[in-house]
Order: C-alpha cells, then structure tokens, then sequence
C-alpha cells in the first residue's frame, strides 16, 4: 500500500533519455570511465540517475531488498564470478522542480552521503550556427559557461522539452549531447521514447547530510587527497599503505586536483 502511495503521487515522466556519460579516472586523470544514465522528464520535475543505482538502492531500501542483495553478492563470491558482483554505475542523482527553480544533488563524498539544493542563476547561453544529426533529430551548436567549465551542447528544438543531462538545461530543446572544454566530461544521448514512468523519490534519500554546493566538493577532494586518513578516522581503524620494501608510503590513491578535477571546479 506504501509502495502505491508513492507511486500515486509521484509525478509521471512524458519523455526516457538514456545517456552515456563520460567522465576521468580520478586515480590516472586518464582513463576514460563510462555510466549509463537515464534522464525522466515532463514539463514541471525531472530525474537524472543510473539505472544500475537506483536498482540497488532500492534494494537496500527494505530488509528484503538487503537479504537478496546479500545473496547476490554472496553467490558471486562463491562462484568466482566477480564480474557479477552488484556494482554500482554512477553515484549521483540530479532532481529538477521547474515551478520553483529548484536543483537538489544527491551523492558520496567517501564514506559519506550528501545532498543539497540550489537555484542556479540564469543560464548564458550563445547560439551557434553549425548543427548535427543526432538520433535522427538536427540538433543546434551552443555553449556556456557553468561553474567553472566551458560547455558545448547540441539541443534538438524539435524535441519540446527544455532539459538535458545532469544539471544542464536552459536551451529551447532537448539536450542531446554535451562536452567540456578538454572532452573529460562528455554526455551523449543513445536513446530517446515516449513514456509514462513515475518520476520517483530517491530511495534512501533519509541517510543523505544536508549541505552546500562547494561544500561537498571541498568534501569530495579532502577524502580524495587522503582517502585512508577519512576512512582510518571514521571507521576507528589504522590501515596503512606498505610498499614492497615494508616502508610505508604515502596514502593518497588518487590525482590531485591540479591534474584531473570535478565537472564543477569552481569551489577552489
């Protein structure tokens, strides 16, 4: 009867984007990491998530979704099979309110869950004139500026639905496919339909802290810059990192900043 409730009052989406998102390997700031999400639409809300993500959320959202979860992992383990193990494709959800301008965030900061809600300015944007075939839809050129990277996009104005990927939007048209300057974040549509899919809550969304924006980037790269320091701290333990001399190393695992950052690095 809950699960009804919800749905009942959820509101329902008129347009399924999937994407491929693109984004850096914070460990090598070169590998080319891939995510497939799915972008649920109407005029007034939206939702940008993984699919594989909210899957196991959901899971771990009732004590029985927990158990089978567990034995999925379990059986993998026991059969050698690691490429089965329930892993988790993107860590992020976007949610958007129209009628009242309203962005919330929802993601890991290490260990930790974090959202927060802004109302992000009046988007820039400078139309181009070049266009491209994308899905079968002619698609327009324009760029921005946002939060510290440049963006070209591709929209479709044959498409009425004035979104895109992650936080983009603002455009007379569907977003279909989004680059930073430098390419390590890209966004590229691979499918589009008609449906009537609830645009739902995100599940576990009780266990996220509230913050701010910059706040939880600074989050983000503190732990980043001294994962096991975070985890040590927070877990009670005293892991440490031992090269093949015996001699400890230093505990950082992933590139600094300088070398490959967020898709917003206005928060330095």
């Amino acid at each position: 009867m809950c699960i009804a409730a919800t749905t009942a009052l959820a509101q329902t989406a008129e347009i399924e984007v999937g994407y491929t998102a693109h984004s850096p390997s914070m460990k090598d700031g070169k590998s080319d990491l891939t995510s497939r999400y799915v972008l649920l639409a109407n005029n007034k809300q939206s939702k940008f998530y993984s699919p594989m993500t909210e899957y196991l959320d959901s899971l771990n959202s009732t004590p029985e979704g927990k158990a089978k979860y567990q034995e999925m992992t379990t059986n993998a383990y026991l059969g050698g099979k690691m490429d089965q193990l329930p892993r988790r494709d993107g860590t992020y959800y976007v949610t958007k309110s129209f009628p009242s301008k309203s962005v919330k965030y929802y993601d890991t900061a290490g260990l930790d869950k974090y959202f927060y809600e802004e109302q992000p300015e009046e988007w820039q944007w400078e139309i181009g004139g070049l266009s491209k075939d994308i899905l079968g839809y002619e698609c327009i050129e324009a760029t921005t500026e946002f939060h510290g990277r440049k963006w070209t996009v591709w929209f479709s104005p044959e498409i009425p639905v004035y979104n895109g990927p992650w936080k983009l939007d603002g455009l007379p048209g569907l977003i279909m496919e989004a680059v930073s300057e430098g390419g390590q974040y890209r966004f590229i549509a691979t499918g589009i339909q008609q449906t009537a899919k609830p645009i739902g809550h995100v599940y576990l969304d009780s266990e996220y802290e509230k913050t701010n924006r910059k706040d939880f980037l600074k989050a983000k790269r503190s732990f980043l810059d001294n994962p096991l320091g975070k985890i040590n701290a927070q877990l009670g333990l005293d892991v440490k990192v031992i090269d093949d001399n015996g001699s400890q190393t230093d505990s950082s695992m992933f590139m600094p900043a300088s070398v490959v950052d967020f898709i917003e690095t206005d928060y330095r």
